[in-house]
């Protein structure tokens, strides 16, 4: 089980890895940063939100063990979570992350 310090360290790895793929320079907004104790939940956009406007970005959990997993934008945050809690939540293959 990875320590909170562990779980930001994947969340940024994860940004760098979406960076990478999107050619921008993206952030997390520390402020939204949802904490639980099984992960936390980010939200993360563009760093110059004026240039680059972004769709589809929606927010994504760490889980203790170190996986991503995407949550999608259709409904509410709560939604996901609650999906995600009760063990109703299949993410696709395309919505997992995996650090290593």
């Amino acid at each position: 089980m990875l320590n909170k310090n562990e779980i930001n360290e994947i969340a940024k790895r994860y940004m760098e890895h979406l960076e990478g793929k999107m050619n921008i320079k993206l952030t997390i907004d520390q402020e939204l940063t949802i904490n639980k104790p099984y992960e936390n939940i980010y939200f993360w956009g563009a760093q110059d939100s004026k240039k680059h406007r972004l769709a589809g970005n929606g927010p994504f959990l760490v889980e203790n063990e170190g996986r991503v997993l995407r949550f999608g934008t259709a409904d509410p945050t709560e939604y996901y979570i609650t999906l995600y809690e009760n063990g109703n939540w299949n993410p696709g293959s395309n919505d997992i992350w995996y650090p290593n």
